[in-house]
């Protein structure tokens, strides 16, 4: 999980990184994989994508924490950061989805109405 709270910006970086389609594949192929993660060429392989451009994307996945590195035995694991993936999804829901319009409903049913007077 993300010590930052999520704001506009956070927001913004989150969406714009999961736009490219190859970083969707690829991060998809890590949630499947769960903890235990995934090598770059277990993840290229998977998701038929090169070698390199798998590594790309995984290191700017990782630089803004999407994905985590793990050393395991002198290899590179890729892992999800579900717990971003989590706050992220949460945050959209309460703020933009289903959530939102129910708390705007809450609002709406709670304020007093004027009533006209004769």
């Amino acid at each position: 999980m993300t010590s930052t709270p999520m704001d506009a910006k956070h927001i913004a970086r989150y969406l714009g990184a999961l736009s490219i389609e190859e970083r969707v594949q690829i991060v998809r192929c890590l949630l499947e994989a769960g903890s235990e993660g995934m090598q770059m060429l277990d993840i290229a392989t998977r998701t038929e994508l090169g070698p390199a451009a798998v590594y790309k994307q995984l290191e700017s996945l990782a630089g803004l924490e999407i994905v985590f590195v793990k050393s395991i035995d002198n290899n590179k694991r890729y892992v999800a950061n579900t717990g971003l993936f989590d706050e992220l999804f949460d945050w959209m829901y309460h703020h933009y989805g289903s959530g939102f319009h129910a708390r705007q409903e809450e609002v709406a049913d709670a304020t007093p109405t004027l009533k006209a007077e004769p």
